[in-house]
């Protein structure tokens, strides 16, 4: 099961410019790992890519010395960077204990870096849903996965934009060159499955 990491969801700023300048700037959007220092503030992010960009502006309350995930839009400028816009991201641990496939739509997955990342579309009426990944088989060289998904009760109401990461890392036994399944149940009964290598 995966708890939210963090509840930030915009940063709103107010730009200053001149009819002849842009409202906005050119914005980036990456996954990212987020860095706070000891007071509770973001300090720095480090990209899928391993680039890692000092936070310029300010953005505060969040528990000291801590580690978060976050989809980071941002400006970047050399080595540092102006963040805009940070949509929270859950971090999918081991579930097995507790399977649960309730159906959901995927956008896109991909590998990037040390996690496979996920861009979910489940339906809410806005009560938590439960996330993580089970460990269904596994033979030498091959683990098969699939996304737990707990519906937690909540109503199939609207659709909205869920973002995930699988720490390919906390996989137990998986070593490098082997291959990763993840199967994932969706709205319309097919099982979908996802074949990447660590």
């Amino acid at each position: 099961m995966k708890r939210l990491i963090f509840s930030l969801c915009l940063i709103c700023l107010c730009f200053s410019c001149s009819e002849k300048e842009d409202a906005y700037p050119s914005i980036v959007s990456e996954f990212a790992d987020i860095f706070s220092d000891n007071r509770g503030a973001f300090i720095k992010f480090a990209t899928d890519d391993d680039k890692t960009y000092l936070i310029q502006n300010k953005v505060t309350g969040y528990q000291p010395n801590a580690f978060y995930r976050g989809v980071c839009g941002f400006v970047p400028d050399g080595t540092s960077a102006t963040l805009y816009q940070l949509d929270a991201v859950y971090i999918l641990r081991d579930s097995t204990s507790r399977v649960c496939h309730d159906p959901i739509n995927v956008t896109s997955i991909w590998r990037a870096g040390k996690y496979i990342n996920m861009q979910l579309t489940p339906k809410t009426r806005g009560n938590g849903h439960f996330w993580g990944y089970c460990t269904d088989s596994t033979r030498v060289g091959h683990i098969f996965l699939s996304l737990h998904h707990n519906q937690n009760k909540d109503p199939l109401a609207y659709s909205e934009t869920v973002y995930a990461s699988l720490p390919v890392d906390s996989l137990k036994g998986v070593g490098l060159g082997d291959s990763i399944t993840l199967s994932i149940c969706t709205f319309d009964g097919i099982i979908r499955q996802f074949k990447f290598t660590k």
